[in-house]
């Protein structure tokens, strides 16, 4: 607070200098009372921290480059030879025989065309079922429809 009113005092001592009448110091008098007004706020603030350094940046050191690896040559056999295990590649013991499902495997289903023929007559036999639910006389004509196309060769 103290170098607030320091500094506002000496902005009204030195206006007011300048258009002094004459007699009165000028203007240079109340500059070169300047670093003393300066010191003196310098003193009441020291107080405070001043600047902090920049920042230490740890960067690793890049380490040197390796000599490429030297041929050591043919590697050396053992005087008991080679393993049969690297040697022989294969299992080691005979695989078993596996033994066949004792029972008998799912059918496969039979080629598109077969299950399209299936889908179709299961379909008509549905509609034929629907239509005796429903009151419909099976002297009626859709139900013969139904049944002469059950009845043709290649419906099954």
């Amino acid at each position: 607070m103290r170098v607030i009113f320091a500094i506002l005092g000496f902005v009204a001592f030195a206006t007011l200098s300048v258009h002094a009448a004459p007699g009165v110091p000028p203007l240079g008098a109340s500059l070169a009372a300047l670093p003393g007004i300066t010191s003196a706020a310098a003193a009441q603030i020291s107080g405070l921290p001043g600047p902090l350094p920049p920042p230490t940046i740890y960067s690793a050191p890049t380490p040197a480059p390796l000599a490429p690896p030297i041929n050591p040559g043919p590697a050396v056999v053992p005087p008991a030879g080679l393993s049969p295990l690297l040697t022989e590649p294969g299992p080691i013991y005979p695989m078993p025989e596996r033994e066949s499902p004792s029972y008998s495997p799912p059918p496969t289903p039979g080629p598109i065309d077969q299950q399209k023929m299936q889908f179709y007559h299961n379909s008509l036999l549905d509609q034929q079922r629907q239509l005796e639910h429903s009151g419909v006389s099976p002297g009626s004509e859709r139900s013969r429809e139904i049944q002469q196309q059950l009845n043709q060769p290649g419906s099954r």
